[in-house]
């Protein structure tokens, strides 16, 4: 949620992973006041989903939501899909174990992607 409301600017907002059972619903509203593209991956994609669809509903807003099966796959769609002046934030809200070693491994990873394009 902090990384949530640092930016002034619309955020693409990169989430999930493995899921420890946490309860992403207090995570919907800062999402919907904030992100203007949410893309999931992971084990808790479907959760995030729910959780901000049922506050979206409560709301009245939309959101643009994609779900991606790899890291890969969110960096690219982040980078097609962020305008000028917004940000892309990497903040998984979720821990690394269903894809990763660690969130370092993770980490690491997203930063290769990044420096390709």
């Amino acid at each position: 949620m902090a990384g949530l409301n640092s930016f002034d600017e619309k955020i693409v907002l990169i989430a999930g992973g493995y899921d420890k059972h946490l309860d992403y619903t207090v995570l919907a509203k800062p999402i919907l006041d904030n992100v203007r593209v949410l893309i999931l991956m992971g084990q808790t994609a479907d959760k995030i989903f729910m959780a901000v669809k049922e506050e979206s509903e409560k709301q009245g807003k939309k959101i643009d939501t994609y779900m991606c099966e790899t890291l890969e796959d969110t960096v690219k769609i982040a980078n097609k899909l962020a305008k000028q002046g917004e940000v892309v934030l990497f903040s998984p809200a979720s821990a690394s174990f269903d894809m990763f070693k660690n969130f370092e491994e993770r980490g690491k990873k997203f930063k290769e992607i990044v420096n390709k394009i």
